[in-house]
């Protein structure tokens, strides 16, 4: 407690450019010439892996993202993962169990990283939202050998909602992903994506947050349906952003818990 009073008496601005912790994307853009790095570590609870059979702890180390405003309404963005570690708790059948390349009860792997461009369409207003496109390809960096990828590609296109009623900002995505399917060769699976967000400026310095996302539709192992939440706090001092997160699963190969911390630092070149 004595450290976020600490934090808070600093002299620091506002936290409308934060994305960390939150997967649901805010419309706005970074502005044109700035730069927003992050950096973050998440610790997930019993993660499950359909395809590979494997079950346990995940950690990721090295959570990154680099966001650069290009023009005054275009942003492009690199975000994904340094390390992603299992620590294996328990196995069981998988399509691709046999192709599993490590010993031990534990692997490792570099993580799959998003190339992602946002333009924003219309700007927020009192009696609208704003509105924004956002294109992405993941990348399959992660190996199915490790047991933590799937190796396809994966593209998404997803319109962001964003509106500002007094102290409340509301988040909202909507799009679909184009998953490439692990079992069979040149097929894909088309799912649904959303998330829905709210955070509260509890202080100028200081907002709560809360989000649920997640994808469904005829998916299969691999591209299985996903429903999770975050919840926690962003806060701004001596120029850096500092969040925290708890994590919550609710689909059965969904991780049952986890936690999320990481900063962020934004850069002018103007």
């Amino acid at each position: 407690m004595r450290l976020l009073l600490l934090l808070l008496a600093l002299p620091i601005g506002s936290l409308l450019g934060q994305q960390r912790p939150l997967i649901t994307e805010r419309a706005e853009t970074i502005e044109k010439g700035h730069i927003l790095l992050d950096l973050g570590f998440e610790f997930l609870q019993d993660a499950v892996f359909p395809l590979s059979g494997l079950k346990g702890d995940l950690s990721r180390v090295g959570v990154v993202g680099f966001r650069y405003g290009v023009a005054e309404n275009v942003e492009i963005a690199i975000v994904g993962s340094l390390q992603d570690s299992l620590n294996i708790n328990s196995r069981f059948p998988g399509p691709n169990s046999g192709r599993l390349d490590f010993s031990g009860d534990s692997t490792s792997d570099f993580g799959d990283f998003i190339l992602a461009s946002k333009v924003r369409l219309l700007a927020e207003k009192p009696g609208s939202p704003g509105l924004s496109l956002r294109l992405a390809v993941e990348l399959p960096n992660t190996s199915n050998e490790s047991g933590l990828g799937i190796d396809e590609t994966n593209v998404y296109t997803t319109l962001l909602f964003q509106k500002s009623v007094g102290p409340l900002t509301l988040l909202g995505n909507a799009g679909a992903a184009i998953l490439g399917d692990p079992l069979e060769g040149g097929s894909q699976d088309d799912l649904f994506t959303y998330g829905v967000a709210g955070l509260i400026a509890a202080h100028p310095k200081l907002n709560l947050l809360a989000e649920a996302y997640g994808r469904t539709g005829p998916g299969g192992i691999g591209t299985e349906d996903q429903s999770r939440m975050r919840a926690g706090v962003q806060i701004k001092a001596g120029g850096v952003y500092w969040d925290i997160a708890g994590f919550w699963g609710l689909e059965d190969t969904d991780p049952d818990s986890g936690l999320i911390i990481g900063f962020s630092k934004e850069f002018s070149f103007r």
